[in-house]
């Protein structure tokens, strides 16, 4: 197999873990799930529907982020302001000088994803992954605190706390409906209607009448913007 055969199984490969980990993937998904699961309509929309519509939001909010990874990767290396050789990171360092300068294409092609990772990672995330790398060297730690493996798990941790808190938020009114009509229909005394089948449709006109869907997405986005 040649070389380019290799890439681009390498990409076919890590790409879909790298959309999972390294986009806003992981928090538009799980907060989709859970306002399915909210509304007790477990196959509406269908699981394929729910990945298919965070797989679209993702690549709305990840397009500018991927535009400025081609700017950076096609622009020229910035001139070398002396004869020393430039400050290179550790894993660049670990890198044949003939292929240093792919290398360097691909480290500047990296920074935008680098600056959307540290801008929407929590700082006590960022904090804890950078002290866990360095193991208590400060100096380490400011060496490391920008590299790809530091700041990709604080990024998924992250991310995945705030999906909590949202998926919380948006279970508690249901859960709510939920518990009204159980009361109501034991008060009542109508054995033959469950809870389920008499708070789906009360869910499904709550969320329609207040523009659930758009509120809910543009909420996302906004997160990003």
């Amino acid at each position: 197999m040649n070389g380019g055969g290799i890439g681009w199984l390498v990409v076919l490969t890590v790409g879909p873990m790298l959309l999972l980990t390294l986009t806003s993937f992981v928090k538009i998904s799980v907060v989709l799930s859970a306002v399915r699961n909210a509304l007790g309509a477990q196959e509406m929309p269908s699981g394929l529907v729910v990945t298919a519509m965070a797989f679209v939001l993702t690549l709305f909010v990840m397009a500018p982020v991927a535009l400025q990874i081609g700017t950076a990767m096609n622009a020229d290396a910035p001139p070398a302001a002396s004869a020393a050789p430039p400050v290179m990171t550790p894993w660049m360092a670990a890198v044949p000088a003939e292929y240093r300068a792919t290398a360097g294409k691909l480290e500047r092609a990296l920074e935008p994803l680098r600056t959307f990772l540290r801008t929407h990672s929590g700082a006590a995330e960022l904090a804890s992954f950078r002290e866990l790398a360095s193991k208590g060297d400060a100096a380490a730690a400011a060496a490391r605190s920008d590299e790809l493996w530091v700041l990709a798990p604080a990024f998924v941790t992250s991310e995945l706390k705030a999906a909590f808190a949202i998926a919380v938020l948006l279970l508690l009114p249901f859960m709510l409906i939920d518990v009204l009509v159980a009361v109501g229909l034991g008060a009542v005394g109508l054995p033959g209607l469950t809870p389920q089948s008499v708070a789906l449709p009360l869910k499904l006109l709550l969320f329609v009448a207040v523009d659930g869907w758009r509120l809910l997405v543009e909420g996302l986005l906004r997160g990003y913007l």
